[in-house]
């Protein structure tokens, strides 16, 4: 899962968390499987709740993912 990085601040500022450093950076694919230029280096962590579906725990990647707010997907 990924989230832009313009909506990060807000979600770190609401939710009283911090960006966390990965261990390795982290190279992520596109829908078409080109890589994107860009390197990933942190990651947020949330419990999420979508309809009746809970995820705890989940690592979602900050990255500038142009028109999307967040991408739920498998990695």
């Amino acid at each position: 899962m990924i989230i832009h990085s313009n909506l990060v601040d807000k979600v770190c500022e609401k939710l009283r968390i911090q960006p966390i450093s990965l261990a390795k950076e982290k190279l992520i694919r596109d829908y078409d499987e080109k890589i994107f230029k860009k390197i990933i280096t942190h990651k947020i962590l949330l419990n999420l709740i979508i309809e009746s579906h809970k995820k705890l725990t989940v690592s979602m990647l900050i990255a500038n993912i142009n028109h999307h707010e967040v991408i739920l997907s498998k990695l």
